[in-house]
């Protein structure tokens, strides 16, 4: 029986050994001598900061990491190390390397010099996607840096440079970019699907003379594009830019441009960025009957970002008259039910409550 229980154990334990060695193997070394094994080894060091609290440090550590395709490239590829950015070495790191954001992914030459930068937690694909652009010395960031710092990047590295700016999440850098290139095309070449790229980014806001561009030849993109995706595009761009929107002047000069451009164009839920147009500028300027119209007809279809923000218009209830204060009040159910979840409208009841409290 004992013999049994012991070959059971040593089963056990070879199974557990092989599912470790599936995944990616962290190596408990110093950074040192994770730099001096990668030389050694002709290998390059690949460098995971993270932190305890991180959640999408836990999610690449306990569903990425652990895939047995992940490893076979990163054991044969790399030296594999991990650092709490918070203790031991960590905190010299993270300010040799600038890691402002968890988690962050560092490939890194035997020299210890930055080859390629990830932010952020992917999928196991889009991951190993970007790994593989690192990993190969003529499409990490290091090398296009180089090249495009010298004026010698050529147009057929565009695509690999964008890339490579995109994993690390350095969006104003290729914002630049690609606006500079947009500025080199013609304009047969700037509806062109293989040019899509410069058009589709967050962070191009309303007043770029991309968008314009964008909006003024629409037909043409649609055509190239396909209406769906340039549609996805023209609302995610506003709404985006709507929903970070905060009371100041400059808001009103977005709103207007905003009216005059969805004036002259068609796109899908295009209906909901004029109700959340409408919103914001009640908002901003503080017009208590205009917001009060807008609530009670249409507070259940406002977009998430704007209706989780209703029952807290403070300003309504500083500066409303009782009549305008005894609407607002009498709004409390519509947005009880309006709200998606439990959590939410449990706040607005408990929210309600204190508003009725003070009055009293």
């Amino acid at each position: 029986m004992k013999k049994i229980c012991m070959l059971c154990w040593v089963v056990l334990c070879s199974l557990q050994l092989c599912a470790q060695d599936e995944g990616v193997r962290f190596q408990g070394l110093a950074f040192q001598e994770a730099l001096n094994k990668a030389k050694a080894e002709n290998k390059l060091v690949f460098m995971d900061c993270y932190t305890s609290w991180c959640g999408p440090c836990k999610y690449m550590l306990n569903t990425v990491f652990v895939l047995p395709e992940i490893g076979a490239f990163f054991n044969d590829q790399f030296v594999n190390v991990k650092y709490d950015m918070e203790k031991g070495e960590g905190p010299w790191l993270r300010g040799k390397f600038h890691v402002n954001s968890y988690p962050t992914f560092l490939i890194l030459r035997p020299d210890g010099t930055l080859q390629h930068r990830i932010v952020g937690s992917r999928p196991a694909k889009d991951f190993l996607e970007c790994v593989k652009r690192g990993a190969k010395a003529e499409t990490s960031q290091f090398y296009l840096d180089q090249l495009y710092r010298q004026g010698k990047l050529e147009k057929q590295q565009l695509v690999s440079y964008h890339a490579a700016l995109r994993d690390a999440k350095r969006n104003a850098e290729l914002k630049h970019v690609t606006g500079e290139e947009f500025k080199q095309l013609s304009d047969d070449e700037r509806c062109l699907a293989r040019y899509w790229y410069i058009y589709d980014q967050e962070d191009i806001s309303p007043e770029d003379e991309r968008f314009v561009y964008m909006l003024a030849h629409k037909t043409v993109f649609d055509e190239q594009i396909g209406k769906e995706i340039v549609d996805k595009r023209i609302y995610d761009n506003y709404f985006q830019k709507l929903t970070a929107t905060k009371s100041n002047v400059s808001v009103s000069v977005l709103i207007a441009l905003i009216k005059r451009q969805i004036a002259s164009v068609d796109f899908e839920k295009k209906e909901e960025i004029s109700l959340s147009l409408r919103y914001v500028e009640a908002r901003n300027n503080l017009d208590i009957d205009a917001m009060l119209d807008l609530l009670e007809k249409r507070v259940r279809d406002l977009p998430r970002p704007f209706l989780w923000q209703v029952p807290f218009l403070d300003f309504i209830l500083g500066k409303g008259n009782k009549q305008q204060v005894a609407r607002y009040m009498a709004l409390e159910n519509k947005m009880i039910e309006a709200m998606d979840n439990e959590t939410m409208k449990k706040a607005v009841k408990e929210t309600f409550i204190k508003y009725r409290s003070a009055q009293n």
